[in-house]
């Protein structure tokens, strides 16, 4: 036993060292899930429950992906793992997130998309965003509006609104996620659209652009010509298609 447990610390040690001289990227999946595991295990071997948690969920994704109540019925995962790992995801949004705001400027729509694409990943259900963008297209606030369910989310103008005026700005950019269809605006997205644009227009708020995500692709509804255009000065609507 004592020398199973010398060898096993040994190995902990290894693993830190590879770390800090080579990074976490050096790390092979099963490696790192073992050496994220070690945050709530201190004297656990963690080698063979990540092995079991890749078995179970399929990746490394599969396993941040899962929800507590099942990576519980994984033996060897105790309510704290569980919940360590299943925050990760929302943790690295956060960051990204924290890390974005007020410090890089996008210009173009392909920049943007790939720090939405990073934002939403993962994402089960619809969900749905308001980005706030300073004069140099950096984004001032992040401010996420209602989820929905796995096909459908609702946007109520006065919540947009109400968002846009809290970001502090007079440019947003709104973007939700299709998880389970197409980069493509349904008829009830373009609608919506509509009547967003009329209504951040009589609040004096340009809306920029509508992004439709899905796991990997997006749409612009600027850039194929989708986006409808308030004229602050005469209070019409202007139709590009």
């Amino acid at each position: 036993m004592a020398e199973e447990k010398k060898t096993h610390e040994g190995h902990r040690q290894r693993m830190r060292k590879r770390v800090e001289q080579q990074g976490f990227d050096s790390l092979e999946p099963h490696e790192a899930l073992e050496y994220l595991l070690y945050i709530t295990n201190a004297r656990k071997d963690t080698n063979q429950l990540a092995h079991d948690l890749m078995g179970r969920f399929g990746d490394f994704a599969g396993v941040l992906e899962a929800t507590e109540e099942d990576l519980l019925t994984v033996e060897g995962v105790g309510p704290a793992t569980a919940r360590m790992l299943h925050l990760l995801p929302a943790v690295s949004r956060y960051y990204t997130q924290c890390r974005t705001n007020g410090k890089i400027s996008f210009k173009t729509t392909e920049q943007l998309a790939v720090y939405l694409l990073r934002l939403f990943a993962g994402a089960e259900q619809e969900r749905a965003l308001l980005l706030a963008l300073d004069g140099r297209s950096r984004i001032k606030a992040t401010l996420w509006l209602k989820d929905g369910t796995g096909d459908r989310v609702s946007l109520a103008i006065k919540d947009v609104v109400a968002a846009a005026l809290k970001g502090g700005t007079d440019s947003v950019v709104l973007c939700h996620n299709h998880p389970n269809g197409m980069a493509l605006p349904s008829r009830e997205d373009i609608q919506a659209t509509e009547n967003i644009v009329r209504a951040l227009g009589l609040v004096r708020v340009h809306l920029r652009d509508h992004i439709i995500l899905t796991e990997s692709e997006y749409f612009s509804m600027r850039d194929e010509n989708r986006l409808p255009f308030y004229d602050f000065a005469t209070g019409e609507m202007l139709r590009p298609y």
